[in-house]
């Protein structure tokens, strides 16, 4: 049986995640109340196990929780909605709801040394209203999505457009801020790409944050060569291997 901790209690589950995990910001923005999602327990009472699923659809499992009961609990909550359970390193190997699931390798990246790369020269922009309005269409609505309003991405985000002619050429956005750290998303509009603005517009923010005592999370897919290069251009060094595992929603 699902149990669905009220809300009111989520803090009663917050020593079960002890350990950091990957992503690990957005789950203390959770906490924090910045971000809705829901949290599933063994116990409403007491509870000992802890499955949290944000509304964005990543979904952390506590440090103790055995896997006959993180299986059974998952079962029942892609019953309700699709999910991206956070694998973390110490689990990866084994995994639940064999099938059901895909399993796609992550890094994380968190060190980082000083790059000695130069940047192209570029305007470096900081996020304003007049500017979100001229990202492209489906990019603009994609952070509607996500955020709800514009007014919602530029107030609980922090970062720069790289801006050329008047054209904004690529967005590094600085979001999930929580107990010191930040997790960094960058995104090249086509027609812009491989020719060094990405590299220009988060050297900029990097330089930004920590200037402001936040530590940059860089994650992405194994299998994102571009991403991962432009990380390592950057200076992150020492990635965390780990695992999403996107599970479909099963009505049945």
């Amino acid at each position: 049986m699902l149990i669905q901790l009220p809300e009111e209690k989520k803090e009663s589950v917050i020593g079960l995640f002890k350990n950091r995990q990957p992503n690990n910001s957005a789950l203390w923005c959770y906490f924090e109340g910045k971000m809705p999602g829901r949290t599933f327990v063994d116990n409403a009472d007491s509870p000992s196990k802890a499955i949290c699923r944000l509304d964005m659809s990543w979904t952390y499992i506590s440090d103790g929780a055995d896997f006959k009961w993180i299986e059974e609990t998952l079962r029942e909550i892609i019953r309700q909605d699709w999910i991206q359970v956070i694998w973390v390193p110490s689990r990866r190997g084994i995994y639940p709801l064999q099938g059901v699931g895909k399993v796609i390798p992550r890094f994380e990246y968190t060190e980082r040394i000083e790059s000695a790369k130069q940047p192209r020269p570029v305007e470096i922009s900081p996020f304003t209203a007049e500017l979100f309005d001229k990202l492209e269409t489906g990019y603009k609505n994609w952070h509607l999505q996500n955020y709800g309003s514009k007014e919602e991405f530029l107030k609980k985000t922090y970062g720069f457009y790289a801006v050329e002619n008047g054209e904004i050429c690529c967005e590094c956005e600085s979001a999930f801020t929580a107990k010191g750290f930040t997790e960094i998303g960058i995104y090249t509009f086509e027609k812009y790409r491989r020719q060094g603005y990405a590299f220009a517009a988060c050297l900029h923010t990097l330089k930004e944050l920590d200037e402001k005592g936040l530590k940059a999370i860089w994650a992405c897919d194994a299998e994102n060569l571009e991403s991962v290069k432009l990380a390592e251009s950057l200076g992150f060094v020492n990635p965390v291997e780990y695992d999403f595992i996107y599970f479909p929603h099963q009505e049945n």
